[in-house]
Parts: structure tokens; sequence; C-alpha cells
């Protein structure tokens, strides 16, 4: 049973300004010994004795204003761990486990056709880009492969100062004859499963396989091993319907993407939203699904701030 919550420290937004607090005591006490010499001087010629009897009131009063002052402006909290339970609405948004997505890429010659504004490979080289800006955003890892009739590695663990140069190497590759889709299932498979994290499987394909092992069946391979897997289909090839009828009633994750010009914003939603699906659905697997989260509370502020004006007009009641 996880605890709601846990007050483990306080904190400081800007620390930096405590450092003005030994230097204004030091001129605050300055002052006033200057001034009390001072009064005392005049009250002995004047042949007063003594001060107010509220006279340490007031001393308290005006070192403590100061130092409420600095700590204020610190802007301090007060830092709670709390559990919270993933979502898909959440999951790109707390401080989960980092997870592994394989990114398989289809780079058959019918990815060159122009059914989709202005490819279907240019729509999925942009969704490679915007689902690894979103992944190594939030500290996961992303490997790309590409396959045609073979499945080839392209960029494996990508950060964020490795994605340029993983997009320079996409954007200038060759598109090539056939496209085993069902093998590139199979190889997603096996490196998602070894991985020492929560892994999900992603393919960005037209749907038109025409070499290796049938699409079909390995997916039925992966839904039983319970790795995440979720498909983008870009354009509109008739040879892809038996894909994606399969997919949608056995349950995988699958979208169609066939862009025109100025639709990229339609891009960055489907990107989004498929990496949090698969996040979520790789973090349920492995048994990842509560994450303890830190939550700063500033009311200690409003408190601070509400001492600070009577102790602010007390101050003010004898000079120094």
């Amino acid at each position: 049973m996880f605890p709601q919550a846990l007050t483990t420290s306080i904190g400081f937004e800007e620390p930096q300004m405590l450092l003005i607090l030994p230097a204004s005591t030091i001129f605050l006490l300055f002052l006033y010994v200057r001034s009390r010499e001072k009064s005392q001087t005049l009250a002995t010629r004047l042949g007063k004795a003594g001060g107010s009897r509220w006279f340490l009131l007031f001393i308290f009063a005006k070192f403590a204003t100061v130092v409420i002052m600095c700590v204020v402006a610190a802007q301090p909290y007060v830092l709670t761990y709390t559990y919270v339970t993933v979502t898909p609405e959440n999951v790109l948004y707390i401080n989960a486990t980092s997870t592994r997505l394989v990114l398989l890429v289809d780079i058959s010659k019918s990815m060159g056709y122009t059914d989709t504004y202005p490819s279907r490979i240019s729509n999925a080289v942009e969704l490679v880009e915007k689902i690894i800006a979103t992944a190594t955003s939030r500290g996961d890892y992303v490997d790309v492969y590409v396959f045609s009739d073979i499945v080839e590695p392209l960029c494996i663990s990508i950060n964020r100062s490795t994605v340029d140069a993983c997009m320079a190497k996409l954007r200038g590759i060759s598109l090539k004859k056939y496209s085993a889709i069902g093998d590139a299932f199979i190889y997603g498979y096996m490196y998602a499963r070894a991985s020492h994290m929560p892994a999900a499987i992603l393919a960005i394909t037209d749907g038109a396989y025409n070499y290796g092992s049938s699409p079909l069946e390995a997916l039925q391979g992966l839904k039983s091993s319970r790795i995440p897997v979720a498909l983008i289909l870009v354009g509109n090839d008739p040879r892809s319907h038996e894909l994606e009828q399969y997919c949608r009633e056995n349950g995988i994750p699958t979208y169609r993407v066939s862009m025109g010009s100025g639709e990229e914003e339609a891009l960055r939603y489907v990107s989004e939203r498929l990496y949090s699906e698969l996040k979520f659905e790789a973090l349920v697997v492995s048994g990842q699904t509560k994450f303890q989260v830190p939550v700063k509370d500033y009311t200690v502020q409003l408190y601070l701030l509400a001492l600070l004006v009577p102790l602010f007009i007390l101050s003010l009641a004898e000079g120094l």
C-alpha cells in the first residue's frame, strides 16, 4: 500500500536571495548600535532615564522584518512526494520510468508515392521527427530501424544530442524495391524483448507488403507476447486494407495518415497521442504504474507575508 503523501523538506526557488540575509542583518545591527549610542547620549544630556519598556519588542520586529523579507524573496516552498497512478492522459507529464520505443520505418518504393502531401515517405519522416522529439524531451529512448526486404538499424538510443544526425540519415535514405512488414514486426519484437526497460513497437508504413513473412501472423505473435505495438499507415494504398482491418479487429492502435498541405499540426497530434498510448501500455505491461512525483506547496509564502505586515508596522513604531 502506497502512502498518499510524505513531507520531506523545505526548498527555495531563488536560494541566492538568502545571501542577502547576513549582510542585511549586519548592516541593520550597525545602524542600531550607532543609533542607540546617539539616543543614550541625547537622553543623558536631557536628563532622561532608560528607554521604552517595549524597546526589545521593537528591536525584535525590526530584525524579524528583515529576515522574513529575505526569506520571502527566496520563494520558499514545502516539498512533498505523492504517489500518482499513470494514465494515458498524464503519462507524458509525470516523472515516469524511461521507456524504449522500437520505431520501424518502411523504405520501400511505394513509400515514394504522392497520394499524400508531399509524399508518403515525407509524412513518415515528419512523424518520426515529432515522435523522437516527444520521447527524448521526456527522457525516453528511441531506436529507429528501416526495412525493405531486410531490417537494418539506422539510429540506436537516440537522445537530444543525436536527433539531428539521425533525421539527416533518414532524409537521405534511398527507397528500395521490397517491403517485408512481417519481418519488421518480428525483428521489432526481438529488439523490444531484449530491452532492459519497458518497451513498445511502432511501425510506420503504407501497408503494402510484398516480401517476407505475413505481418498478420507476426502481429498475432506480438499480441500474445503482450509487448505493446501500434501501426501508422501513410497514404491510401488499397493493399493496406487487410492489415488495417486485422489491427482494428484485434485492438492494435492504428492510425491512417493522409495529409494535405498545411496539416502539419495534425501529424503532431497523431504522434503525441499514439506515443502516449504506447508508453502507457509499456508501463502497464512492466507493472510500473505508480510513481512518486514531487509537489511544491508555496502556501508558506502567504503565511510569511501575513506575518510580515504586522511586524513591519511594529518596526515603524519606534525609530532606531
